[in-house]
């Protein structure tokens, strides 16, 4: 007689059911960690889809596994997004854990090869960041990297050094003097300062000088949340002009451009990124008057990912694509 068969028959009746559903249980899959996380993410099912690149039903065949999984609904839909659950929220620490030693720990040193990839990098820069590079890096991925993602946060929502710790961005691009000491950073470009000017403004034209630019009222964008080197720009402005030479505040560098359009204010910003913005017979681009020490545009990556392949390709790809110096290296940040 089978001895199997006789312990089988002689355990009780719950530890045989437990048994038979221990053996049973699905494994969850990479892809179904991956649906998770982008869920909890982007609260949303469509938008996880689109970011994943798979069907409604498919994500939603994936997250009924996990719910089966986990005996938890992990998400309830809500007028506005998808809710997490307690349960979720006690996940998700581990789930990015998990999807980080299988996207980084175990490929580190291994080849990366791009035209067949599947991955994501998340960028954290400014709006104007965004608005510089965005478009030739997704350029870039659309011809030479079809399956590669691009997710971009902003500096003012995030803690760039964790999250370059935690591997919750891949790197951080822009001019942050405050990143700490275990951040390396790798220049891209240097920039001057000039001012946006309306192309119908009645008192200044080709040029303004700075008795002009103190005597003026003028737009700010803050950065001082972020840590940006303009926050040294934006006090320097506050300190010549007074608080009443400011007419407003903005909270970002996108919104400010239409409120020069119609006034006879003065918008102070990078000149690259000013350029996108200036237009004939609509806004005019001037040389800033003030003595302004250069913008330095660097990337920033975290130690840990120094060696990885894949890292390494979209750092090398970012330097291609903006750098203005091939003699720049990546070294370890120090004031």
């Amino acid at each position: 007689m089978n001895p199997i068969h006789l312990v089988d028959n002689r355990a009780p009746r719950k530890a045989r059911w437990r048994t038979m559903e221990n053996h049973n249980r699905s494994l969850v899959s990479i892809q179904q960690l991956r649906c998770f996380e982008s869920i909890y993410r982007l609260r949303s099912i469509t938008r996880a889809a689109s970011e994943l690149g798979l069907t409604q039903p498919a994500l939603s065949k994936a997250l009924a596994s996990l719910r089966t999984e986990f005996r938890d609904q992990l998400f309830v839909r809500t007028p506005s997004h998808m809710e997490a659950t307690t349960q979720a929220d006690r996940m998700i620490q581990s789930v990015r854990k998990a999807l980080h030693i299988v996207d980084v720990d175990l490929r580190a040193g291994t080849t990366f090869d791009p035209r067949v990839a599947r991955r994501g990098f998340t960028l954290c820069c400014s709006d104007l960041g965004t608005l510089v590079l965005a478009p030739s890096l997704l350029a870039y991925f659309r011809a030479n990297a079809p399956h590669v993602r691009l997710r971009v946060v902003p500096p003012v929502q995030i803690d760039m050094a964790l999250g370059l710790a935690q591997g919750e961005i891949d790197l951080v691009i822009g001019a942050f003097p405050e990143l700490s000491s275990d951040v390396y950073q790798q220049v891209l470009f240097s920039d001057t300062y000039s001012c946006l000017v309306s192309a119908q403004h009645p008192r200044i034209g080709k040029a303004i000088t700075l008795e002009q630019f103190v005597s003026e009222y003028h737009v700010v964008a803050s950065a001082t949340r972020s840590g940006h080197q303009h926050s040294a720009v934006e006090r320097r402005i506050i300190e010549l002009c007074g608080a009443d030479g400011i007419a407003v505040r903005v909270p970002s560098f996108l919104e400010a451009p239409p409120l020069v359009e119609r006034t006879d204010f003065l918008l102070t910003m990078p000149t690259v990124s000013a350029k996108h913005f200036a237009r004939p017979r609509v806004l005019r681009l001037v040389d800033c008057p003030l003595d302004i020490r250069p913008l330095e545009v660097r990337q920033y990556w975290h130690q840990r990912t120094h060696h990885d392949s894949a890292h390494l390709w979209l750092r090398t790809l970012v330097f291609e694509l903006f750098g203005r110096s091939r003699a720049s290296n990546g070294l370890p940040f120090s004031n």
